[in-house]
């Protein structure tokens, strides 16, 4: 199943859509106003069930969030300081670690289980829509815990955009 996401769409508002390659919204993201560090949850559109939430962990020296679902952590995702190797490391509950391989800054990269199985594919190219990425879910795989994982991953690179901006400035 193919999802696509705006860049930056967080930007815009604190609320934004997840839509399929036909346009129509599937999941709806929220932000929470007035809150200490990224808090983001994500809405079934069709059934208005929660999903998945985002929350960062302000107390890290790197970016560091959890994907949650009812108050139970799916999985901690946290940036790794390496020149070479896995620039992110996904750690699931259930003791599985996910690879995230490719080019993550240009959206073109894969993410799959640690016996190799490919779960999911992100890339700006096969978008259909102007300013978004596709996201491509293999059959059978946690919809909702893909697309968040993905949105962590550009959340991460906000932030290391903004920080690069600060330091410019100064």
């Amino acid at each position: 199943m193919r999802f696509h996401l705006r860049e930056r769409a967080w930007h815009l508002t604190e609320d934004f859509l997840v839509r399929d390659d036909a346009g129509q919204a599937v999941f709806e993201i929220r932000g929470k106003f007035f809150h200490i560090g990224d808090d983001l949850l994500m809405f079934d559109c069709h059934t208005r069930q929660e999903v998945a939430r985002i929350k960062q962990r302000v107390l890290s020296l790197l970016p560091h969030y959890d994907i949650s679902r009812d108050g139970v952590r799916l999985a901690s995702v946290h940036e790794q300081f390496r020149f070479f190797g896995e620039r992110f490391k996904v750690e699931g509950d259930n003791e599985m670690i996910f690879h995230v391989d490719g080019d993550i800054w240009r959206w073109h990269f894969t993410v799959s289980d640690s016996y190799g199985n490919l779960m999911g594919e992100v890339s700006r190219q096969l978008s259909l829509f102007r300013d978004s990425y596709a996201i491509d879910v293999a059959a059978g795989v946690d919809v909702p815990f893909i697309i968040a994982l993905a949105v962590v991953i550009e959340m991460v690179k906000e932030h290391h955009e903004e920080h690069e901006k600060h330091e410019k400035r100064d």
